[in-house]
């Protein structure tokens, strides 16, 4: 950063209603209409604030399908860029503006459930074009296996799909719940693992189960992340329900320009830069563990990302040494 940018770059957060825009964009990415509607301002007004905050390398933005998003920048220009946003992060919004992001997540989330019920059948063909759980699933099992565990006795999977990865936890834990907001995918699932004893499928989001208190030793996400209408308070959700030590096990894409993926396969985002989920997993106050990466076809890479809940006394918890880039043939 050259001597000329500086006072643009502290000017652009000297304004009342961009630190606001900081804030709410630690719970996601949002549009310009959106951003406008939360913190009722014009959206004349609210586009000035985003270029003033674009152009000094606070905020970023992103196309997704036919719109475009703002998100908080992945850079940590003069090493401060990162420290005023978990500061920012430790000030909770006004409760009417925490209202509306709720009622933008509901309905995000009802439009996920709506596409979901209406194309549970066909979703897997879609699928194919991407990646198959039998590309990444082994992957994923393996670098769980590698990571050692206080306890062993309660997992979670959020959207479990079809189950694959459900019996794989089920040989490993002695409780296993498998969560969708989506009763046609659940069904599915149900079809496939009728024979697992301490299974319990639900429909039900994190958000409900933070509600009831509930807690996990390990939390799946196999190619679910992309589909959920606030990825990085879903990981806020994460940390809540972890038991200290305890393991968040991320696979998805990463970041693609394939906006078919949109309309077809009902994803609500085009993958993600690994620093955005590490972005969202620090604020959330998790540990990165392990990375790894697997080249799949069709322009298509999958990220598995494993996240810890710290404890006080670290020794056991530590994973093994592992490849931090795999090639599928």
């Amino acid at each position: 950063m050259t001597l000329d940018q500086l006072p643009p770059f502290f000017k652009a957060i000297g304004d009342p209603i961009r630190l606001t825009v900081l804030q709410v964009l630690g719970h996601g990415a949002f549009g310009v209409l959106e951003l406008s509607e939360l913190l009722e301002t014009r959206q004349s007004g609210m586009s000035h604030h985003l270029k003033i905050l674009s152009k000094a390398g606070w905020v970023e933005s992103r196309r997704e399908g036919n719109s475009i998003y703002y998100r908080r920048a992945l850079t940590d220009r003069l090493g401060i860029q990162q420290q005023v946003f978990r500061s920012l992060d430790g000030y909770e919004l006004p409760e009417d503006l925490q209202r509306k992001l709720a009622d933008i997540r509901q309905a995000r989330l009802q439009a996920a459930e709506a596409f979901f019920a209406s194309h549970a059948d066909e979703f897997e063909l879609h699928q194919e074009r991407i990646a198959l759980f039998h590309q990444y699933g082994p992957e994923t099992l393996q670098l769980l296996d590698s990571c050692r565990l206080p306890k062993h006795r309660r997992a979670l999977e959020v959207g479990p799909g079809k189950g694959d990865f459900l019996t794989a936890l089920h040989d490993r834990f002695d409780s296993v719940t498998g969560v969708d907001i989506s009763r046609a995918m659940l069904d599915q699932a149900r079809s496939q693992t009728s024979g697992l004893s301490h299974l319990n499928l639900r429909q039900a989001d994190t958000g409900q189960l933070v509600s009831e208190a509930a807690h996990f030793d390990v939390i799946v996400y196999n190619m679910v992340l992309h589909h959920v209408p606030a990825p990085g308070q879903e990981l806020v959700h994460c940390a809540q329900l972890l038991n200290d030590g305890g393991l968040l096990v991320v696979t998805d894409l990463c970041r693609h320009d394939q906006e078919w993926a949109h309309n077809q396969c009902g994803d609500q985002w085009l993958g993600f830069e690994p620093d955005e989920l590490h972005q969202w997993a620090r604020a959330a106050g998790l540990d990165t563990e392990q990375s790894r990466f697997l080249a799949l076809r069709n322009g298509f890479q999958v990220q598995t990302q494993v996240y810890r809940k710290p404890v006080a006394t670290e020794s056991t918890l530590d994973c093994e040494p592992a490849d931090t880039l795999s090639t599928l043939t």
